[in-house]
Parts: structure tokens; sequence; C-alpha cells
């Protein structure tokens, strides 16, 4: 069902993710080039960038760069501006998705559950399709499933260990050139199985972090890992700081959104809702989060996990210490519910707010909700808003060659051959697996006209 990306080598699979899909990565890469523009930024000091990135690719995480080298092989271009777009296209606006873990004890079941109600504007869509995942699988590391675009920028969010991981994008101030967080994500999939490896992965290596609070912060994140022994972390970062928090210190479960809350915002210069209202809605959807997840400790399973994400729910209550009070009856705060909606959006307009409308209808829309459930080698995947869609479960049991793949066959109540229909609507050209040049024309086109708006939204979120 996935589109499986196969190869003996790092660089084929660069070439492979590249080939018949130039259209696509080279209107993702104007993008990129459009954006560095117009962010005033200087050639020359942008060129030196990526060259010291990729001096530490060499270094660090040689893999990744010889799988650049493969792309722009595929596009006919240098390395160095598959580089840049990467690291471009990681600093793009974002606030959304807010994400948990449950783990015995808290579930019913005994099972591991990751999930990830992922927040994104909706021309993102035409970056990653309807269903954006593929998998990885290249000869010499472990396999996994990743969400997002190959090569640019991949999440990884199940190998074939059974480790599996959902992000949250965040603002901070402290910076400094390393390793993106693409690339500490990819770099732990490939070589680690537990927890405890993965964030040796965000310990052991410089980290890239882009300055920012609203704006060109998806490239920051917080990570949520989970393996098959039942052991789970958050881990939240900064360019010099790191803060682990694990579910067994919590009872099992673990939540994260869109701001710090186990490190220390006054070293990683991460936001509150005074420095900025923008990450208002992260406060009360985390505090939601968590109020969801302590009711539900110790029954946590496939049908409660569909409550928690689905959920329209208002918690207001970690505002209150800046100053920042509101009845559940009043308007909502705008981005304030888990499953996200801009709820406010026609408000703002009848109110002449234009700003307003537009940003929230650029942050508060949850494009999918992503379960990874490694014991029964399926992840579960809304293809939209979680209250109006049904998961699809995607079985990768085969394809991530997990040693109780037989085992888990027995567990699950879909058929593991099962395939969706024949897509035959116009909207469906944006769907993967069913890419096709034609589909990826399209794309190319709609990235295009999103992108203006998307420079819109970036001068408006910035004040400029």
């Amino acid at each position: 069902m996935l589109w499986t990306i196969a190869a003996k080598d790092e660089h084929g699979y660069g070439y492979a993710a590249g080939r018949g899909r130039e259209r696509l990565y080279r209107s993702a890469l104007d993008h990129a080039a459009a954006s560095l523009k117009r962010r005033g930024a200087d050639a020359a000091r942008a060129a030196a960038k990526t060259r010291r990135h990729m001096a530490l690719l060499a270094e660090r995480y040689p893999a990744h760069l010889e799988r650049m080298s493969g792309l722009a092989r595929a596009l006919g271009v240098e390395p160095n501006e598959v580089a840049t777009g990467a690291l471009t296209l990681a600093s793009f606006v974002g606030t959304g998705c807010t994400n948990f873990t449950a783990v015995p004890p808290a579930t019913s079941d005994g099972k591991v559950y990751v999930s990830w109600n992922f927040d994104l504007p909706p021309w993102f869509r035409l970056l990653v399709g309807r269903m954006p995942l593929y998998v990885r699988d290249i000869a010499g590391s472990k396999p996994y499933v990743c969400m997002g675009l190959p090569v640019l920028f991949g999440i990884g969010v199940m190998n074939g260990d059974g480790l599996s991981s959902c992000v949250n994008s965040v603002g901070a101030m402290d910076s400094g050139e390393g390793l993106t967080f693409f690339e500490l994500n990819n770099l732990a999939m490939e070589t680690q199985s537990t927890v405890d490896g993965a964030v040796s992965v965000w310990r052991d290596n410089p980290r890239e972090v882009v300055p920012g609070l609203a704006i060109a912060i998806i490239m920051n994140a917080n990570n949520i890992f989970a393996d098959a022994s039942g052991d789970a972390a958050v881990i939240e970062h900064s360019h010099n700081h790191i803060a682990v928090a694990k579910a067994s210190e919590h009872g099992g479960v673990l939540a994260s959104a869109n701001h710090h809350q186990f490190l220390d915002r006054s070293l990683s210069g991460g936001a509150d809702p005074i420095i900025e209202p923008l990450i208002t809605g992260s406060y009360a959807r985390l505090a939601r989060m968590w109020e969801l997840l302590e009711r539900f400790k110790g029954s946590v399973d496939l049908g409660t996990i569909r409550t928690i994400t689905t959920d329209h729910g208002l918690n207001y209550s970690t505002l209150a210490e800046f100053g920042i009070e509101r009845s559940y009856y009043d308007e909502r705060i705008d981005d304030a519910t888990i499953c996200c909606h801009p709820w406010n959006f026609f408000r703002h307009l009848r109110r002449l707010e234009i700003v307003e409308a537009m940003v929230e209808l650029n942050v508060a829309k949850t494009l999918n909700n992503i379960l990874m459930d490694p014991a029964r080698c399926t992840i579960y995947i809304t293809p939209g808003n979680p209250c109006r869609k049904q998961y699809v479960p995607v079985w990768v049991g085969d394809s991530l060659r997990m040693e109780w793949a037989d085992k888990a066959r027995g567990e699950i109540d879909y058929a593991p051959e099962w395939r969706p229909g024949a897509r035959s609507r116009r909207i469906d050209v944006f769907r993967r697996p069913y890419a096709s040049e034609v589909s990826d024309r399209l794309r190319s086109i709609g990235l295009n006209i999103f992108g203006g708006l998307d420079r819109l939204m970036e001068s408006l979120i910035a004040g400029d």
C-alpha cells in the first residue's frame, strides 16, 4: 500500500526518490530559493552556511550527504542546491501538532501507542499528499516508515524494531548550527531500537536550532519516542540545552504540544503566551491532552485513543498564570483544540480582523491523525481531521521485516493485504501512493500558487 523506496546504497536511494518526480522537487527547491530571497538572505552567507552544514554531515551523518548527492543527480543540480533547499524548507512557518504516547501500565491491552495529530497549513498537502507515508529501505540500515518528502525533509515514525516517533514544532531563541531535527530523527530511526538509544543521538550530536518564536520553527521540535519494550520519552531541546521526560515518571503517559514544558524556557528562549500570543492555543491544547490522559490512564486502547484525538474540548487552566482567563462559553481561543479547526475564522472576518483570520486559517488545521501501533505492525492514519475521517489501517510488518509480524497477523482485525479502492476523483491526484506524472505536475502548480499565500502569511505573522 505504501510507496516503498528500496535501494542498495544511500546515493541510490536519493536518486530513486527524485527520479520521475523531478517537477515536484524542483518546485519545492524553487519555493525554498524564493523564500531565502524574500527574507533578504545574503547569498554568500547562505552558501557558507550550506558548506559548513555539508562538512558537518560528512563528519556526523555521511549517509544523508550521499542521499542528497543522489537526489541532486536525479534533478540535474548540484548537491549544495539540495542542501540549501532542505535547510530552508525546514525553517518554514508552523505551529501545530498535539501528540501523546501511552505505554503500560496506562494501556488496558498492554500495547504501546504513539499518536500524532499532524497540524500544518493545508497547502502542505501539496508536498506530502493526503496519505503522507512512505517506506525507506536502504541496505545496511533499519527500514522505517517516514512522513514527508524523501531526502528534503522526512520524519521517521516507525522502524523495523518497533521504535516509534512523533513530533511538535516549537520556537526557541537559543540557536546554533548542527544536525537539523529531521537529520537527528532519521539518524535515530536508522540506527536505534530503544528510547535510550534515540536520546543518545540528541545528546551526542550538535543540534541545529533556528531562532524564532512564531516563525521559522518547524526545524525546532519536541520529539516523542516509544519502543517495543514499553519505554517512552519526550525530548525537548535547544542548541545548548536538552531535557528528557520519561513516561514511567507520569504513569505511562506523556503529552507534547508547541512549547517547552520540561525544558526551562529561560534557557531555551522558548515562547509563552505573553512573549508570543500565537502560542496561546498550544498551552490550551496541552492542558486538555493531559486532562484526558489522566482520565483514561489505565484504560487506554484504540477506542479511547479515538476519543482523545477527535476531542474538541477546552482547558484554559495553564493560561491563568499568564493573566489569560476565558470562560468555556466565550469565544474559543484560536488553535485551542486537540482536533484542530479554524473555529473563529468567520468571526474574525465579520470583525474585519483580516490578519487574525488568515493566521488562524493557516495554523489551525489537523491534516491527519497518525497512530503508531508497533505490536500489531500497524500504522493507522486518517486522511483528514480525525473527527471526520475513519482510520485507514496500514500493515507494515512485511515492508519493515518485523520479527513478530506472524504473531501480529493474528491480532489485527483487518486483512494485511487490504488495499484502498481505485482513485477516480480529481481530488485524489493529491494522494500518495498513487502519485503520477500528472499528479506531480498539478501539485507543483498548486505549490507555486500556495507559495505566494505562504509568503503573505509569513509576513503577517512576522509583523512586516
